[in-house]
Formats: structure tokens, C-alpha cells, sequence
């Protein structure tokens, strides 16, 4: 009895083992031919099916930007049908400039704060790959008219692959967010436009640079910098030019006719040029040198531009270094370097202003012989 009742167990096991194979054969079939469509497209990596407002609302990175398109009314135009290229500033850039919390937008201009919400969107999808490679300052018009730059750094042409993308001279740490009607690129700081407002303007309404403008004004500097010539500004605040013995008060008594004024407020002018901080680092990627060389205006003395991401942080900044000329043997009068990414690149009509956090010439190093 015993050896009987085994041999049904394991004919029943068998038994049993037949059918579920069968059974799963059978399963396998359905699901493969219930599952089978000609159209049926797999969703690519990256991608996201919430339109850009709804994507910008749930990203933990982006509430303070999200907040400044809720003020401004962009979220229903976001989550329309597209296509968008959102420039989206994360919370650490907004604190950069001061802004913590949803409320600090409510001090601000909201018509202001519109134009510069939307300078930070454009009318189209716009990915890396559609952008020049090794492309400087490529002009593309935003939402809200006026067009915004963007440089690409691809590829080193002596070997090396890049990929770097900077727009206003603010970089993009992340690229490609596909979303469901456009693209996002998540930034390093907000970009600052000064619509309709020249590099004059611009100085003129910030009292840090009151001496500086001071002396722009003493030696017959200040009235070319409304007028349509490009500029790049690189603006001591007034505890700069303090610390190399620059002040209101010596301004006030100064004979101009015993200074080189080209020199002692001019070296502060990079003429017929427009450079972002970031185009340094852009050119140091594509062809290894990054600096530009020049004379000073009417002066025989020689400046150094270079910078991009300075060590130890390894954020964009610049370096200027101010020779007695262009000679290995030339003396260096004076080397500084700036950082505060959240003050550069201050964009105009006529150019752009930066901030800069020394003096570069005393008084007697611009003194006439």
C-alpha cells in the first residue's frame, strides 16, 4: 500500500506539472498578441509628461521660480500647448540676489518682474544639439521680445569632447529636461537684462558706484557710455577705488590736467567689445586659451581679461591683470581677481557691466611725467 500510494503522488505531481506549463504557455501567448500594436512607442529617457508649469510646480529645485511665475501669471501659458524653452533658476540662485521665500517677489514691480520671468522663456523648443556647436553669444528671442545670447561649448578642435552651455553667462547645470510641451534647462542664476537702459543708465542708478561715476564724469569718460558703441564695463564699487585712494573727496579737489585719465578711470573700459564672464571659459574649452589681450585706450599700458570657473569653487569669475606694456619685462601695476557670479554680467543695451570687487590703479601709477 505504501509503495502504491507513491507512485500516485508522483504521477499526480507530473500531472500537475503538464498543466501549468500548458496553462503559462498559453498565458505568454495572449499577453504577446493582446500587447501587439504597430504604434506603440516606448518613452524615451529624459522625458516627462507634465507640461513645463506642472513640471517647474513639482520640482523642489525650482520653487522659488515657480512662485515668480505664479506672480506673473505664466503657469496656465506654461501648461499650454507649446512649444516652450524654459530657463529655470534654481532657489540658490534666487538667494544669490536676496529672494528667500514666495512673499519677496510681492515687493517687487510685477510688470518688472514679468518681463524678466519671460526673458527666461522662449517661443520654441531649443535643445543643446540644435544649438551651433562651439557657438558664441547666438541670439535667440524670448518670450517676451527681446533676445537673450547663448554659447555652446561642443568640442575642442586639437581633441576632446565638451559640453558646456551658458545663456547670459549663466550656465546651465542641467540640459534637456524634456517635457511634454518643450524643454528645460535648469540654471545657475538668474539671468539680468536691462531692457532699453545703457551701461550709463545703469551705473547711474546704482549709488555703489557713485565715485566711480564720479570719476568717469572728471575726465570726459561718462558721456560716450550712452551712445551705441558696445562696451564691457568692469565697475569698481565705491570701497574699491577707496582702497587704492580713490574717493569722493579726493575727486573733489583733483587737478585732472596731472593724471593720465585713460589709465586711472579708463582701464575700467574694454571698448568695442561685449564679453560675458562666461566667453572665457567658453573659448579656454574650444581652443585652450581663454584670455583677451589689449591696450588701454590712448595709453600704453596693457590689460589681461581671462577667467571661467576660478578654483577653489570653481565658479565663473575673471582676472584682470594691468601691465606697464605688453613686454615680458614690463612691469605688473596690478592683478585682481572677481567672483561674485551674482553681480556680472549685468547685461545692456550697449553692453554689459561687471562687478569689480578692487581697484586696479592708485593715483600716483596714473600720474603724468
Amino acid at each position: 500500500m505504501k509503495k502504491r500510494s507513491n507512485f500516485s503522488y508522483s504521477k499526480l505531481v507530473i500531472q500537475m506539472g503538464k498543466i501549468l506549463f500548458a496553462s503559462a504557455m498559453v498565458f505568454q501567448l495572449l499577453f504577446v498578441t493582446g500587447c501587439k500594436h504597430d504604434d506603440l512607442s516606448v518613452a524615451l529617457p529624459n522625458e516627462n509628461i507634465r507640461p513645463a508649469g506642472d513640471f517647474v510646480k513639482n520640482n523642489y529645485e525650482m520653487r522659488l521660480f515657480y512662485a515668480a511665475i505664479k506672480k506673473t501669471g505664466y503657469i496656465e501659458q506654461l501648461n499650454g500647448a507649446g512649444p516652450f524653452t524654459v530657463f529655470a533658476p534654481t532657489d540658490e540662485a534666487f538667494n544669490r540676489l536676496g529672494v528667500y521665500s514666495a512673499t519677496d517677489f510681492d515687493k517687487m514691480n510685477v510688470d518688472s518682474l514679468k518681463k524678466i520671468i519671460g526673458y527666461h522663456i522662449l517661443p520654441r523648443k531649443l535643445l543643446v544639439n540644435d544649438i551651433p556647436s562651439n557657438g558664441i553669444d547666438v541670439r535667440y528671442a524670448t518670450l517676451t521680445g527681446p533676445e537673450l545670447y547663448v554659447s555652446r561649448a561642443a568640442f575642442n578642435p586639437n581633441g576632446g569632447v565638451e559640453n558646456e552651455l551658458y545663456i547670459d553667462g549663466v550656465e546651465a547645470i542641467r540640459k534637456d529636461v524634456v517635457v511634454s510641451n518643450g524643454v528645460l534647462h535648469l540654471m545657475d542664476n538668474v539671468m539680468k537684462p536691462n531692457f532699453n537702459r545703457t551701461v550709463q543708465q545703469w551705473l547711474a542708478t546704482h549709488a555703489d558706484y557713485s565715485v566711480f561715476v564720479k570719476g568717469l564724469k572728471k575726465f570726459n569718460l561718462w558721456d560716450q557710455l550712452a551712445t551705441g558703441t558696445t562696451f564691457t564695463i568692469f565697475a569698481p564699487n565705491n570701497q574699491a577705488l577707496e582702497e587704492v585712494g580713490i574717493t569722493e573727496a579726493f575727486l573733489n579737489s583733483l587737478e585732472t590736467d596731472k593724471y593720465i585719465g585713460d589709465r586711472l578711470f579708463g582701464a575700467y573700459i574694454l571698448y568695442d567689445r561685449h564679453f560675458f564672464i562666461s566667453d572665457s571659459q567658453v573659448f579656454s574649452l574650444i581652443n585652450f586659451n581663454g584670455a583677451y589681450n589689449y591696450f588701454l585706450k590712448n595709453d600704453s599700458h596693457y590689460m589681461n581679461f581671462g577667467g571661467g570657473k576660478l578654483y577653489p569653487e570653481f565658479k565663473l569669475g575673471y582676472n584682470l591683470t594691468l601691465r606697464s606694456g605688453n613686454t615680458v619685462s614690463d612691469v605688473i601695476l596690478n592683478a585682481v581677481t572677481s567672483n561674485l557670479t551674482a553681480k556680472n554680467d549685468n547685461l545692456c543695451s550697449n553692453g554689459i557691466v561687471h562687478h569689480l570687487v578692487s581697484g586696479l590703479v592708485t593715483p600716483n601709477q596714473a600720474t603724468k611725467k
